[in-house]
């Protein structure tokens, strides 16, 4: 079940993926031009037309962004900011907060970004992140002797991957990203609880999948 929903998350990023190449940093526009001239010898009118084919590249400097990445939201609510560095190097930074029911905690990421065509923010990037997240779950229920009480467990989560996205800016300030890789847990567990023991869950890699979207500007 876990390989035919990762099989799923991969085949929908790359259908994304090929979306952002399509229309990321380059337009396509077209010109007719058409022309009128009269013989002056024979007063005949002649009229031609020209089709004009040009491509334009967006240029603008960007150098800072705001990001969320929806696809998260099933399991964190996060917010990201990057800042670039130089013209091939950005650095980026962010929280994160669990989204399911009776989890609590808050979380933490980093990643610097590589840029090989330098033009950071812009195009295609290279990934390497951390994340730290503490989590707390409590359950409270009615035990075999009727009385009211808490199961509570307590543990953390870290991460280390890499990344490799897409990074394009359809609008003046809009900022859209795609990106694919794989992350590997480590899950400690501070406690244990009787419904859910966080220490039951070991280490492992999963794939990546990104969507985000924010706001950027120079």
């Amino acid at each position: 079940m876990e390989k035919r929903i990762a099989m799923r998350l991969l085949v929908a990023l790359a259908f994304i993926l090929s979306l952002g190449f399509s229309c990321a940093a380059f337009a396509q526009t077209k010109t007719i031009e058409t022309k009128t001239s009269r013989d002056t010898v024979t007063g005949k009118v002649t009229t031609t037309t020209d089709t004009i084919y040009s491509v334009t590249e967006d240029i603008r400097k960007i150098n800072n962004m705001i990001t969320i990445n929806p696809l998260e939201f099933f399991l964190f609510y996060n917010l990201n900011f990057y800042h670039a560095l130089s013209p091939s190097i950005a650095i980026g930074g962010g929280v994160q907060i669990p989204t399911l029911h009776d989890i609590g905690g808050f979380g933490v990421k980093a990643e610097m970004r590589f840029y090989p065509s330098e033009k950071a923010l812009r195009g295609f990037y290279i990934a390497p992140n951390v994340s730290y997240t503490a989590i707390s779950y409590s359950y409270s229920y009615l035990d075999d002797n009727g009385n009211f009480t808490s199961d509570n467990s307590n543990g953390s989560v870290g991460s280390v991957g890499v990344l490799l996205g897409w990074q394009w800016f359809p609008g003046d300030e809009f900022a859209i990203g795609v990106g694919l890789g794989v992350d590997y847990y480590f899950l400690s567990a501070n406690a244990g609880g009787q419904y859910v023991n966080f220490g039951d869950y070991g280490t492992g890699a999963a794939p990546s999948l990104r969507f985000d979207i924010g706001y950027a500007w120079n």
